[in-house]
């Protein structure tokens, strides 16, 4: 018996597991509302010219939207893809007349749940989000014009969360139930509905959303569980928590399987901590497998728990899982492939720069600094005041960009056994980049517009402090010698000199296992390593001691305006903080410094000013160039 604690204390994570049947049962959703039960249904075409100003086409809706419920009267039941966009279609037509016409609201939530059952969250989703946005760009509505359907939100939500796991999924619909609705004063005869449909959620929500961001917990009202939560949060070795992380899963499953009629607030907070400690530390749980010799046992629990890895920078082991024990992916393959993913996080841990570097410089053109400040940023554009944009990878001028770690590890299985075309997708993935090096010529004449352009010296930690942002992380460069004996050396990173020994071992380790690892399966090691692709150099980069921030996203993208319609927008993002600057210097051969500066420098303080920033100090460079 105490061999079984014990092994369950070695993977907590593999074996979590809690009882989804009364969350099953209370979560419920139904498919045949109220108004089947008196509605006709009609399979005919209702749309026309003009829908939804006609009388009774509200009515013409339900009936069609009846026809396909009515064939489909078991809860188990499935509608077919051409099904559900016809049920799409007519909730969104149902929702028009309700915004504008004589559609009823309560009708509309039924629908609307009919919707859910049969996998229309997204069209849903968009439909709420659209009006409201609609609504406040308009005169207010009336209270029965408005989706505020905040309990089937919400239990939509935890839907997503107690049944599937799936923290994004619920974070929109608890979102949905935190919005704020403006509408127009109350009609005394419809007061006593206003209830009806909405709840308070937004300080639930804000809590719920902040913990499933990787947040720690920093609320006044706080539980053994939660301050449990923080403490194994800040730890980034898995080997720094032995018993404390299998201590925590034995909590969240009491607190889970003490189920009441609906789920709880505090339900909700243990559930969205685990999964956000399981996709923290479940790669290494994984990774030590490949030591046990037991592990073919843990094959069923691996392919199970590493759905919780979609979504993450390790989304490739989510996906092979699902291949394990096919003729390419063997279960050996596979967890050779989970040390890669360990290896790569332990990497990013020995490159993290956060906390050494205060201030670093980021050497730009005029143009460019010129998108921070309030003289480009209006309209629409007002939220990039003060924040850097990030451009996409493609844009970068070094050409082995994300190639040299791989040089390296494979050496000379480099580029073996591959195609004849070359591909040409391309990674979503965008990188800035600084460096320690202030007033440096070399960054002058490469990164500054020959000299003629901004240093801008960033107070980095403060302002990300003070904002609680997670990401984006700063991270030092290493550089690589990729034909000597030993691949990281101390003099060419002088930044990393407590660390370049422990980057040397993984990277050997890599090595290995590129030697070992089926071929085929190189596409998802390359995908596994992530940001560490795009943190290593080659050595004769090695003066700019360079450090990044690195994203790896498809949300959230945005487009340069080409000066040439002819030519194609480049991508971009930007962070999510503005930057806290401690002094902008001007270039040796800034242009015009006495008549430009006074323009500028208006610039920047109204951009400090409007971002609660700290009004930073104007210089010109000490260097003389020629």
């Amino acid at each position: 018996m105490a061999d079984v604690k014990e092994e369950s204390k070695r993977y907590p994570l593999l074996e979590f597991e809690y009882d989804k049947g009364p969350y099953e049962k209370t979560l419920e959703l139904s498919n045949q509302p109220g108004f089947v039960s008196y509605t006709s249904g009609n399979p005919d075409n209702y749309m026309h010219e003009g829908f939804g100003f006609s009388r009774g086409d509200d009515k013409k809706v339900l009936e069609h939207a009846v026809y396909l419920l009515k064939k489909k009267k078991s809860k188990r039941a499935t509608l077919s893809p051409s099904e559900l966009r016809e049920l799409c279609d007519d909730f969104r037509h149902y929702c028009y007349c309700v915004k504008y016409a004589d559609g009823e609201k309560a009708v509309l939530q039924d629908l609307m749940e009919a919707v859910l059952f049969y996998g229309g969250d997204k069209v849903v989703y968009e439909e709420v989000i659209d009006w409201h946005k609609d609504t406040e760009e308009r005169p207010a509505p009336s209270t029965e014009s408005i989706f505020d359907f905040d309990k089937l939100y919400i239990k939509m939500g935890d839907r997503f969360l107690f049944l599937e796991n799936n923290v994004f999924a619920a974070m929109k619909f608890y979102g949905l139930a935190a919005l704020e609705w403006s509408t127009a004063p109350l009609d005394p005869i419809l007061c006593g509905n206003a209830g009806e449909y909405a709840v308070d959620f937004n300080e639930e929500y804000e809590t719920l959303i902040g913990l499933a961001q990787g947040n720690p917990y920093n609320e006044s009202y706080s539980t053994t569980l939660l301050s449990h939560y923080n403490d194994l949060l800040k730890l980034e070795y898995p080997s720094q928590m032995p018993t404390t992380l299998s201590d925590f899963t034995d909590k969240v499953r009491g607190i889970l399987n003490h189920n009441g009629k609906s789920p709880s607030f505090h339900q909700r907070i243990a559930l969205i901590t685990m999964i956000v400690l399981m996709r923290k530390y479940l790669v290494p749980e994984m990774a030590q497998l490949s030591e046990d010799d037991c592990s073919s046992l843990r094959q069923s629990e691996i392919i199970e728990k590493s759905r919780f890895l979609k979504g993450t920078d390790f989304d490739a082991l989510a996906v092979s899982a699902q291949k394990i024990g096919t003729e390419t992916l063997s279960y050996r393959d596979y967890l050779y492939l989970a040390q890669t993913a360990h290896l790569s996080n332990l990497i990013l841990l020995e490159l993290k720069a956060e906390g050494t570097e205060k201030k670093i410089a980021y050497y730009t053109s005029s143009e460019v600094f010129s998108y921070m400040l309030p003289v480009k940023c209006t309209g629409e554009k007002k939220d990039r005041l003060g924040k850097l944009t990030v451009m996409h990878l493609s844009y970068m001028n070094d050409p082995n960009e994300g190639q040299t770690l791989l040089q390296t590890v494979y050496g000379d299985q480099y580029d073996t056994g591959k195609k004849d075309r070359k591909s040409l997708n391309v990674p979503y993935v965008f990188v800035k980049c600084f460096t320690p090096r202030v007033d440096y010529l070399p960054m002058w004449e490469m990164y500054g517009d020959h000299a003629k352009g901004c240093c801008l010296i960033i107070d980095w930690e403060t302002k990300k402090n003070l904002s609680c942002a997670v990401e984006p992380t700063l991270y030092h460069v290493c550089y690589l010698r990729k034909n000597a004996k030993n691949m990281v050396l101390r003099g060419d990173n002088e930044k990393l000199a407590q660390n370049y020994k422990e980057i040397e071992r993984q990277l050997r380790q890599l090595r290995q296992i590129t030697k070992r690892l089926n071929k085929a399966n190189r596409p998802y090691f390359d995908s596994l390593l992530g940001k560490v692709l795009y943190l290593f150099k080659d050595s004769s980069y090695s003066y700019e001691q360079e450090l990044r921030v690195i994203y790896q996203t498809e949300e959230n993208i945005l487009h340069t305006k080409p000066k040439d319609p002819k030519d194609k927008p480049w991508l971009f993002v930007q962070t999510p903080f503005p930057l806290e600057l401690d002094e902008v210097i001007l270039g040796p051969k800034f242009p015009d410094v006495s008549t430009r500066v006074p323009y500028l420098q208006e610039q920047i303080y109204e951009m400090c000013d409007e971002t609660d920033t700290t009004r930073p100090r104007i210089t010109l460079s000490e260097i003389n160039y020629r």
